[in-house]
């Protein structure tokens, strides 16, 4: 089985920002335990930068703010720091640690999105090896970070077509209400093909998503296949216990499969800043989704933005909806030119096309 596993700063570390040894000991030991029963794991870990706080505190004596160029020097502090604290303990089991570090320019393209995806293959290869990985926040550009690693975690799942996306928080899963309500009611499931409830968009102390993000990565990698778990990092023997099938936090079934360049195309479609506009009747037929539709002039009616062949484009309805994305066959200088006529050249093929 293939599994992500995201654990989140404000699980692994204190209110002043030092490291949880009994979150950290009961990680390592699950995640070796997995591995020994030939699990392939993938471990997306926070944390970097509160660390980098507190060596700037205690080693530097100087206290930084909270500004992007302030985080990546924090992050550039700290990331050893957490990468030092896995390494002691999964050498205790003979578990080497490979350190990953990754932007959001890294899936844009096919070429960089199955680069990345070849070092997972070699890393599975072995399986005495551990993958740590972490946005690489020294450097990320502000307007192309990722918002968590929720979201990185899902991009990484959906990459390896993970079987399952653990997502470990500071509380036991999703909940019907918010926190602060009088017995807030746990959700053991979300069904993905009815209503997803609406979730609060607070964000923890130290952290920069929130059950929102994480409920916002559920539902995309359940729309590709992967079954993501939400549930309390101090609950114990989580990981062991979710694995083998118990109800631990809650559950997103996938609600359908698709290919690995489908994947691709699913989970890089929040980047596209391009849009084409469809028609009722091709609408109609991309939402029925009992057949594989490709998308040709004759029904678009309009676009937004520049593109070129290769890009991601978003698909909107005439009300402005967002039903899907897909990789355009050429640019806009050539759309304008075929809009709306019959008999011109497919401008999206099915293959290439997520619908929502």
């Amino acid at each position: 089985m293939k599994i992500v596993i995201k654990i989140g700063t404000q699980s692994l570390l204190s209110e002043q920002g030092t490291p949880r040894e009994s979150v950290f000991n009961a990680l390592v030991e699950q995640i070796v335990h997995l591995k020994k029963d030939k699990h392939k794991i993938v471990l997306v870990s926070s944390g970097a930068v509160c660390l980098g706080r507190q060596v700037a505190r205690h080693l530097l004596n100087k206290e930084y703010g909270s500004s992007i160029g302030e985080k990546q020097l924090l992050a550039s502090l700290g990331q050893h720091e957490l990468m030092g604290v896995y390494v002691s303990l999964f050498k205790q089991y003979g578990i080497a640690v490979s350190q990953v570090l990754l932007t959001k320019q890294d899936f844009e393209t096919r070429k960089k999105y199955f680069n990345i995806k070849r070092i997972w293959e070699e890393l599975f290869f072995n399986n005495r090896i551990i993958p740590i990985v972490n946005e690489n926040d020294s450097v990320a550009i502000e307007e192309l970070m990722f918002t968590d690693n929720d979201e990185l975690s899902g991009l990484i799942a959906s990459q390896i077509g993970a079987d399952k996306l653990i997502i470990l928080s500071n509380v036991e899963g999703v909940y019907a209400g918010p926190l602060t309500d009088k017995g807030p009611k746990l959700l053991p499931m979300i069904d993905p093909k009815t209503n997803w409830p609406t979730i609060s968009i607070s964000k923890s102390t130290h952290g920069r998503g929130g059950m929102f993000s994480k409920v916002n990565t559920a539902r995309r990698v359940s729309a590709v296949g992967v079954t993501t778990h939400i549930a309390g990092a101090a609950h114990p023997h989580v990981l062991e216990e979710i694995v083998a099938g118990k109800q631990v936090g809650t559950v997103i079934p996938p609600s359908k499969k698709e290919s690995s360049l489908k994947r691709w195309i699913a989970c890089n479609g929040g980047h596209a800043e391009a849009a084409i506009i469809i028609d009722h009747k091709l609408c109609a037929l991309l939402k029925n989704k009992s057949e594989e539709v490709s998308l040709l002039p004759v029904g678009i009616k309009s676009y937004t933005g520049r593109f070129k062949k290769g890009d991601i484009i978003k698909i909107m309805s005439l009300e402005g909806n967002t039903v899907g994305i897909g990789v355009a066959r050429y640019g806009d200088k050539k759309l304008k030119e075929f809009l709306g006529q019959k008999n011109k050249s497919m401008f999206i093929h099915c293959d290439y096309l997520h619908v929502f």
